[in-house]
């Protein structure tokens, strides 16, 4: 064992029976049609990639990012408050919401936990066309121009089913950049590790690793089938995205459990 890798093991970094962020993204990949990169959270350094690289929507992944602009600019605030009917209609479309009825009032840390999609509607009313258009070139998001974007349009968007495509790679430099820059303890931070703990991103925990991550489930056009994203990592160490070309984001999820119980030398739930 290098020098290094005894410093991380004593500080309980990893395991001595976890596996280089290479194999086990290797390993994870292997006989599937997902794309996936992990990025060092402090330098940005790419650690390891794997798959065909494609571009996409993205579902609900893209909340977080848009959340934390608004909360930033005063936007809307943390504890605004949503009721939740899960029937939510916009354009034409069925949105409805997919998280448990129990609890149906949300502010911005469980709505983003849940993923709620009539809290997330409701911001985006709240945004303007400028607004939204200033939020997505500071995630460093492609995307369709927003500025003339009418309420509709601006809910589509901000739930990542128009407007918005991109690669594994920048969706992780998005992330990467929304964790090195976010408060540890408020409510974005809040929402994503809730959302692994127990809300929509929960296959992929791991017992006794802090994990942050979100889901994100949308088709393309002329596409009947979805795609589905998780976009996450563990604080302070490293950012991983994973694609799902036909899937959902529990499948992404399910995808970045292995890969943190290798990493993390925690072994199969």
């Amino acid at each position: 064992m290098n020098v290094l890798a005894a410093v991380l093991l004593i500080a309980g970094c990893v395991s001595a029976h976890a596996l280089p962020v290479k194999d086990a993204l290797a390993q994870v990949l292997r006989g599937t049609q997902a794309s996936a990169v992990v990025l060092d959270t402090r330098t940005g350094a790419v650690l390891a990639s794997a798959g065909k690289p494609r571009r996409a929507t993205l579902g609900s992944a893209v909340k977080p990012l848009l959340l934390e602009y608004a909360l930033e600019h005063s936007i809307v605030n943390p504890e605004m408050e949503v009721y939740c009917r899960r029937n939510l209609h916009v354009g034409g479309r069925a949105l409805p919401c997919t998280h448990p009825a129990d609890h149906p009032v949300f502010t911005a840390e469980s709505a983003l936990a849940e993923s709620c999609n009539t809290w997330f509607a409701e911001m985006a009313r709240r945004y303007s066309g400028a607004e939204l258009e200033a939020a997505l070139n500071d995630a460093g998001l492609p995307h369709s121009p927003m500025g003339a974007a009418n309420v509709e349009q601006r809910q589509l968007a901000v739930l990542g089913l128009v407007g918005v495509t991109t690669s594994p790679l920048e969706l992780a430099m998005a992330y990467r950049d929304l964790l090195e820059r976010m408060s540890p303890a408020g409510p974005v931070a809040r929402g994503l590790q809730d959302s692994v703990g127990y809300g929509m991103a929960n296959p992929a925990a791991v017992p006794g690793v802090t994990i942050l991550g979100k889901t994100g489930t949308a088709s393309d056009v002329r596409e009947a089938w979805t795609h589905g994203w998780f976009a996450g990592g563990i604080p302070g160490r490293m950012v991983i995205v994973i694609y799902v070309p036909h899937g959902d984001g529990g499948t992404a999820a399910s995808l970045a459990q292995k890969f943190f119980q290798l990493v993390a030398g925690a072994g199969p739930r």
